[in-house]
C-alpha cells in the first residue's frame, strides 16, 4: 500500500498567510521611507529659516537700497603769506619811436608790382541770344563777300557737282570766327572750300545778351552752283 503524506507538511494551506505577511512588510518599508525623506526635508527647511538669508547679486547690478558714499573731504586752503620786498624796481615807461634819418642816404629804386587779375572763365557758346551775331553790313555784304572770295573747285566744275554745304561756326565775343565744321557735306572739295572761306571771314559783330557780348553758335549754308 502507498503511504499518504502528512497534512502538517502541506504548505499550500499557508499560502494566503505568506501573502499577507509579504504585503504588510512592503507597506511597512514604504511608510518608513516616506517618513525618513519627509523628516530630512523638514530639518533642511528649519535650518534655512534659522540661518541668515543669503542673497546672490550680479557684480554689475547696483543695490538701490544702499546709502550713497560720503563726499570726499574738502581740502582746506592754506593761507598764503605775501612777502613785501623792500627794494623797488623802477620801470621806464617812456618809449621813443624816433630813429636817426639821414636825408642824404640813397633810396633803392621802386620796383612796381604787377597785379595779376583773375581771368574770366570762358563760358561755353550758346545758340540763341537777344542780339544774334551779324556780318558787318548785313546779309547782302556777306553774299558779296562769298561771290568775291569763293573759288569753285575745278574738279567739281568738270564733273558738274553742285549743292549747298551747311557750315557751323562760333562767333567769339570779339567777333572772330572759330570752331568751323561742316554739318551737311556735299563733296570733299566743296566742303573744304566752304570751311576755308568762312575761316578767312573778317570779324563779325558779336552776339549780345543783356548788352554783354557772348559766344554764339552760327549756322549758314554756302551754295555752289554752275549757273
Amino acid at each position: 500500500m502507498i503511504e499518504k503524506k502528512s497534512t502538517k507538511g502541506d504548505i499550500e494551506k499557508k499560502r494566503s498567510s505568506f501573502i499577507l505577511i509579504g504585503l504588510v512588510t512592503i507597506l511597512s518599508l514604504v511608510y518608513v521611507s516616506f517618513e525618513l525623506f519627509a523628516t530630512t526635508d523638514k530639518i533642511e527647511k528649519a535650518a534655512m529659516q534659522d540661518d541668515e538669508a543669503i542673497i546672490v547679486m550680479d557684480e554689475q547690478t547696483k543695490a538701490t537700497d544702499q546709502a550713497p558714499p560720503p563726499p570726499p573731504p574738502v581740502e582746506q586752503q592754506q593761507e598764503q603769506i605775501l612777502k613785501v620786498v623792500d627794494n623797488n624796481v623802477v620801470v621806464n615807461n617812456e618809449v621813443s619811436f624816433l630813429q636817426d634819418f639821414d636825408p642824404n642816404e640813397e633810396v633803392a629804386d621802386y620796383t612796381p608790382v604787377d597785379i595779376i587779375q583773375d581771368q574770366e572763365t570762358e563760358q561755353p557758346p550758346v545758340r540763341f541770344v537777344e542780339q544774334m551775331p551779324e556780318f558787318p553790313g548785313g546779309i547782302e555784304a556777306f553774299n558779296a563777300y562769298l561771290k568775291r572770295e569763293l573759288r569753285y573747285p575745278e574738279q567739281c566744275r568738270q564733273i558738274g557737282i553742285t549743292g549747298s554745304v551747311l557750315v557751323e561756326f562760333v562767333v567769339e565775343r570779339d567777333g572772330s570766327i572759330s570752331n568751323v565744321k561742316v554739318l551737311v557735306p556735299v563733296y570733299p572739295d566743296l566742303d573744304a572750300e566752304a570751311v576755308r572761306v568762312i575761316t578767312a571771314s573778317p570779324k563779325w559783330n558779336p552776339g549780345k545778351q543783356m548788352g554783354k557780348a557772348v559766344r554764339v553758335f552760327y549756322q549758314i549754308p554756302i551754295r555752289f552752283s554752275l549757273t
